[in-house]
């Protein structure tokens, strides 16, 4: 049985998805991309253009209803947030042309190194061993990524 085109067990999996992706987005600030592109290539099959489009729109009705409920809560600093549009706006046209021009490949490689980036970048700080061991393994997943998984 199908629904809007789609077997009602995706449209399914694709709700609980929109679900996880919002509830992270409106509990911690995040793109529901982070969430979403990853789980639409791997789970779905889409691909790394399609994946990224598909969670941009989702987020768009996303982001206004976090943004409103931020800002009913006085929790929105407005005039930061009116320039960063115009940047965002601006870098969201050109970055999608790009990403619609880069091969697949190269995309879906630039995506998992910023997903590592970011991961490193909001973790608590160990000790030096435990980093040493954690950059060790980022470092075999990332030639996992480049060289084995083509």
């Amino acid at each position: 049985m199908t629904l809007i085109g789609l077997p009602i067990w995706k449209i399914l999996a694709l709700a609980v998805l929109g679900a996880i992706a919002g509830g992270s987005s409106g509990l911690l600030g995040i793109g529901g991309g982070i969430i979403m592109v990853p789980v639409l290539v791997v789970a779905f099959a889409y691909s790394q253009q399609m994946s990224q489009g598909t969670a941009l729109a989702v987020m768009i009705p996303t982001a206004l209803t976090g943004a409103y409920t931020y800002a009913s809560a006085h929790k929105v600093s407005w005039a930061p947030a009116l320039v960063m549009v115009i940047g965002a706006v601006i870098g969201a046209r050109y970055g999608a042309t790009l990403a619609l021009h880069l091969p697949q490949a190269v995309l879906r490689t630039l995506f998992a190194l910023l997903l590592v980036g970011v991961a490193v970048r909001m973790m608590p700080r160990g000790t030096s061993s435990e980093m040493g061991m954690l950059a060790g393994v980022l470092i075999i997943a990332a030639v996992v990524r480049l060289f084995i998984l083509r």
